[in-house]
């Protein structure tokens, strides 16, 4: 593993350990982050060690979309979520099997459109969104796996005070409903 990998690696593992240390989720749940810990973040380790308690990756669905959540809110801190940040939501969002519309569909569309108005908000400041903004936000509506209108949704909150502020429509890189 490169350096770079590492450290983005090491960054998820912090949050782990520390998320495990205050007993923040399940004790099922901690069994299976001290995984990632332990570097067997891999889908044979995940099902094996959850096979001892009876149970796979689906019983534990809605214990895991706060996981996430969770460490997406601790990316923020400086408002913003870096390509690394984004990495890792996407390696945690894969070895926790969550798939495109979960987020949606166990309830948790207002903590995701909380962590997107931050980056969001970052991005419309300065009223344009230029090209590697667009990429961004592209990435950002496929990492919390939301469909283009309910990604919209929570753009056009945003782009909206942006236009209020004097931005131009065009400059803003939305389609306004």
């Amino acid at each position: 593993m490169n350096t770079k990998k590492r450290i983005i690696m090491d960054i998820l593992k912090l949050f782990i350990s520390n998320a495990i240390e205050q007993g923040n989720y399940s004790s099922v749940m901690n069994g299976l982050l001290s995984l990632i810990t332990e570097d067997k973040m891999n889908s044979l380790a995940r099902n094996e060690y959850l096979a001892k308690y009876g149970q796979n990756i689906d019983d534990i669905k809605g214990e895991s979309l706060p996981v996430v959540l969770d460490f997406a809110k601790s990316c923020l801190t400086d408002d913003y979520l870096s390509e690394d940040e984004m990495q890792n939501i996407g390696l945690l969002k894969l070895f926790l099997h969550i798939k495109d519309g979960d987020f949606v569909k166990f309830g948790r569309k207002d903590e995701v459109q909380e962590v997107l108005s931050l980056q969001l908000e970052k991005m419309y400041k300065d009223n344009v969104i230029n090209k590697g903004e667009a990429i961004n936000k592209a990435k950002l509506q496929e990492l919390f796996g939301l469909s283009y209108d309910e990604f919209l949704d929570v753009v056009n909150v945003i782009a909206r005070r942006s236009l209020a502020d004097g931005a131009y429509l065009l400059d803003l890189d939305t389609f306004l409903k």
